[in-house]
This record gives structure tokens, sequence and C-alpha cells, in this order.
């Protein structure tokens, strides 16, 4: 939760939130960043869709305990 900037509206969501649950929320927060950096920064439709299939391959890992472990650290 401290990677979110002070001050910030996500921030101040954040406070309403136990404070058990507020480091998941900046890792949604980030995720949703990850996603939308890709739709914004590439232009190349092909590219945006393997590296969006590829994201969508990490999260299923994350509910199927029979895959292997997701990749990236965010998750």
């Amino acid at each position: 939760y401290a990677s979110l900037p002070p001050g910030s509206q996500h921030y101040y969501a954040g406070l309403f939130l136990p404070p058990e649950r507020r480091e998941a929320w900046a890792v949604f927060l980030h995720f949703c960043r990850e996603i939308a950096a890709i739709t914004q920064s590439v232009a190349d439709h092909g590219v945006a869709q393997t590296k969006l299939n590829w994201w969508r391959q990490q999260v299923l890992q994350l509910s199927d305990p029979g895959r292997t472990a997701p990749e990236h650290p965010l998750l």
C-alpha cells in the first residue's frame, strides 16, 4: 500500500479498507495499470493481443492449483 502516492484518489479510497486488505488493493491497482499500459502503448494489435493473452494465463494460474505459479512478481 505504501507504493500508492499519498494524496491520490486510490490512496484515500484504500484508507476505507481494513488494513489487511490495503496491500491487495494496491496490487490490484498495479495490475490494472499494467493492462492499461498495454492498450495505451502498443500500436500493433497482434502484439497487444499476445501480451493480454500472457496476462490472462498468469491470472488463470492463480486460480488453478494444478498449474504452475505465475511468473510475474505482481501476482
